[in-house]
């Protein structure tokens, strides 16, 4: 019978495979420990919008709709949007935060330009005869805020 190379390398280069493709340990290591997993990151003030500034009327009254308009940045780049505003109401206070929504996968093609922030958020009726401040959290500098005064005559 004659010699044949690929009789001889075959069995070793199967073994090779194996022993890769399982560790380089010789043998596959199955783990039921969910630990190992990594947990997505927690959800934080770091999804907060970047508002500049808030357009409100001075004066409403107690049965207006008040709007407001937030201008400012969503995030660095295209993969970034606004995922919707959070309002918190007291009778002297409304507290906005505009929730943004990042990238969902890693791999996903971004437009590199700053996604700006135009909205426009309107509060339901009634509003106590007074005066109450409007503020939007921020994640790096100073909560952004204006007072609006709510007068009795429409």
């Amino acid at each position: 019978m004659p010699f044949c190379p690929l009789r001889v390398l075959f069995p070793m280069i199967l073994l090779s495979v194996i022993v890769l493709a399982c560790g380089g340990s010789g043998a596959a290591q199955v783990s039921s420990d969910s630990s190992a997993s990594v947990p997505p990151p927690p959800v934080s003030d770091t999804t907060l919008a970047r508002v500049d500034s808030l357009d409100v009327p001075a004066r409403i009254a107690t049965t207006d709709t008040l709007t407001v308009h937030l201008t400012g940045t969503v995030g660095p780049n295209g993969c970034y949007s606004l995922a919707g505003i959070d309002t918190r109401r007291t009778p002297r206070q409304i507290i906005l935060r505009p929730i943004v929504q990042p990238p969902t996968s890693d791999d996903q093609m971004c437009t590199m330009a700053v996604v700006p922030l135009d909205a426009t958020y309107q509060i339901a009726p009634p509003f106590p005869v007074g005066s109450f401040t409007l503020t939007v959290p921020q994640n790096d500098r100073p909560p952004v805020t204006t007072t609006v005064e709510v007068t009795d005559a429409p």
